[in-house]
C-alpha cells in the first residue's frame, strides 16, 4: 500500500500565522479570534489519519457465466469495510480489460462506508469472444480531510475471468455406438417411409412395394415410390473476409466473430444430432491458421475425423476476426456514407463479360470439396455479393443452401438513432437476403439482439 500525506491547508497555516502576527503587532485581540478559523482547518488536517484503518475488501461478479459474444454483461463489484472504524472517502476503479466496452455505468465509484458496512458499483461491458481477465481493482482510501491517503491495488475475490469462447468439444471416448449420418429427405421418389407417388410395375421391382389392392380392384399391377430419403453430409462454410468483419457499433464484436460463434454453435448442434458435419471457412490468412493454409486455401475439418481440428478452424476464424478489423461502423460517418465500405478480399466476385456463372476462385475451390450428397449452411453477415454467386453456383450444382446471416448492420441502434448510412446499409443487406431465397436458399436473418438459439432453432429445421 502507498501512503502520503498531502499538504492540502498550507494556505490555513499562513493566514493563521498572518493574523497571529498582525494580532502581536497591533495588539488587537479580535485578530487572534479570527486566528482560530484557519487554525481549526490546520488542526483537522494534522489530525487526520488512516492509522489503523482496516484494507477494504472487494468481491466481483459477472451476471451472465458463459455470455455469447456480442451480448452485454453486468459486473457487480461489491466493496466490503471489515475493519471497526469508518472509511470516509473510498475510490475504486475496476480493472477493466483494454478489449472490453463500457456500454452502461462506470467501474469508478467514490463511496463512505462505516465499519461492517459495504456498498455495490455495478457497470455493464460488451462480451467478446475469447478469456478476458480483469485486472486487480485499484483503491484510493483518504480521510475526511484529503490529508492522508493510501493507494493500492486489492485482489477481487468471485470472479476474475470473463469467457465467452464456445468452443467445439471433444468426441468423447468410449462411445456406445458409432457415429452415423443424418438423413434427408428429397423430392425425389424411392426407398423410404413416406408416401411419394405411384408408377406402373416394372420387371425387378420389390414385391413389397406392389400395390396389391388396386391390383385386386382393377387388376394393374402398380408399385409404390416413397420419398427417398439419402445420407445428409453437412458442410458449415464460415464467412471470415475482410468485408465480413463489420462491426454493428463500436466496442461491439465484428461480423466475423458473431460468425466463428454461429459456426460452433450450429456445429455442435448438428454433430449432437449425429449428422455428419465438415467446417471450412473463406478469407482465412496463412498466419490465422496453425501450420499455415492448405494449397486451396480452405482449411476442412470433418466431424467423423478429428473434433479438435473443428475447433482449430473457428480458433482460425477468430484470428482473422481479431486481425484487420475495421474501424468503421456502418453509417457512422467514416465512410462513404451509404453502408459498408466493400473492402477488396480474395473472396470479391468477378462474372464473366457476357453476366454468366461468376468466376470466383473462392467458390470454384469450395465446390471442388464438395460431395455429391453434400448441403450446405453459409455463415456471413451478406455484406457484399459473394454469398449470392456462391448460391447461384451450388443451386446449379444440386447442392441445398442455408444461409445464417447476423445483422451487423446497426440493428441495436433505435429506430429514430439510425443514421442514414445505417438505413442504406441494412435495405442493401435486406435486398441481397431476397436474392438469396430467389436461388432457393434458406435464410435465417439472426438479429444480434435475440437469443442465437431462437435463429438455430429456425435454420435446424432445415438440417434435420
Amino acid at each position: 500500500m502507498n501512503r502520503d500525506r498531502i499538504p492540502r491547508f498550507r494556505g490555513a497555516l499562513a493566514g493563521t500565522l498572518l493574523l497571529t502576527t498582525l494580532g502581536l503587532l497591533y495588539a488587537e485581540p479580535r485578530l487572534f479570534a479570527v486566528a482560530v478559523v484557519p487554525l481549526a482547518y490546520v488542526a483537522f488536517g494534522a489530525l487526520s489519519s488512516l492509522a489503523g484503518a482496516t484494507e477494504p475488501e472487494i468481491e466481483r461478479e459477472f451476471d451472465a457465466a458463459s455470455p455469447p459474444p456480442g451480448s452485454e454483461v453486468e459486473v457487480t463489484l461489491t466493496v466490503r469495510n471489515p475493519g471497526e472504524s469508518a472509511l470516509s472517502d473510498v475510490r475504486v476503479v475496476d480493472g477493466v480489460p483494454d478489449e472490453l466496452a463500457v456500454v452502461s455505468g462506470s467501474p469508478r465509484a467514490a463511496v463512505a462506508l462505516r465499519a461492517g458496512e459495504e456498498a455495490t458499483v455495478s457497470y455493464s461491458v460488451v462480451a467478446k469472444r475469447g478469456d478476458h481477465e480483469f485486472g486487480d481493482p485499484a483503491v484510493r482510501v483518504r480521510t475526511a480531510s484529503g490529508t492522508d491517503r493510501a493507494t493500492t491495488a486489492i485482489p477481487a475475490a468471485g470472479e476474475t475471468t470473463l469467457s465467452c469462447t464456445r468452443s467445439v468439444s471433444d468426441p468423447p471416448f468410449g462411445r456406445a455406438s458409432p457415429r452415423r449420418a443424418g438423413t434427408h429427405t428429397t423430392d425425389s421418389g424411392g426407398e423410404g417411409v413416406e408416401f411419394h407417388s405411384t408408377r406402373e410395375y416394372r420387371p425387378g421391382d420389390p414385391i413389397g412395394r406392389v400395390d396389391w389392392r388396386r391390383f385386386a380392384k382393377t387388376g394393374d399391377l402398380t408399385t409404390v415410390e416413397f420419398r427417398e430419403e439419402r445420407a445428409a453430409r453437412t458442410v458449415v462454410v464460415v464467412d471470415a473476409r475482410p468485408v465480413a468483419r463489420t462491426t454493428p457499433s463500436a466496442g461491439y464484436p465484428n461480423g466475423a466473430e458473431l460468425c466463428a460463434y454461429a459456426g460452433e454453435r450450429l456445429y455442435d448442434s448438428l454433430t449432437a444430432a449425429n449428422v455428419a458435419t465438415s467446417v471450412t471457412a473463406v478469407g482465412l490468412g496463412d498466419g490465422d491458421v496453425t501450420g499455415g493454409l492448405p494449397a486451396d486455401d480452405l482449411p476442412w475439418a470433418a466431424s467423423d475425423a478429428d473434433g479438435a481440428s473443428a475447433r482449430l478452424v473457428f480458433e482460425a476464424v477468430g484470428s482473422a476476426a481479431d486481425r484487420d478489423s475495421p474501424t468503421y461502423v456502418p453509417g457512422d460517418g467514416t465512410e462513404s456514407g451509404d453502408g459498408p465500405t466493400p473492402v477488396a478480399s480474395p473472396g470479391a466476385t468477378t462474372a464473366t463479360a457476357d453476366g454468366g456463372a461468376p468466376t470466383d476462385s473462392a467458390v470454384r475451390r469450395l465446390l471442388a470439396r464438395l460431395s455429391a450428397d453434400a448441403q450446405v449452411v453459409l455463415v456471413s453477415p451478406v455484406l457484399d455479393d459473394w454469398p449470392e454467386s456462391l448460391a447461384r453456383s451450388l443451386s446449379l450444382r444440386g447442392h441445398d443452401l442455408a444461409v445464417l446471416s447476423p445483422d451487423v448492420t446497426g440493428g441495436r441502434v433505435p429506430e429514430g438513432e439510425r443514421s442514414p448510412g445505417r438505413a442504406v446499409a441494412g435495405t442493401r443487406r435486406e435486398v441481397r437476403l431476397w436474392d438469396l431465397r430467389t436461388t432457393g436458399a434458406t435464410v435465417v436473418d439472426w438479429d444480434v439482439n435475440d437469443p442465437l438459439g431462437i435463429a438455430l432453432e429456425r435454420s435446424l429445421r432445415t438440417l434435420l
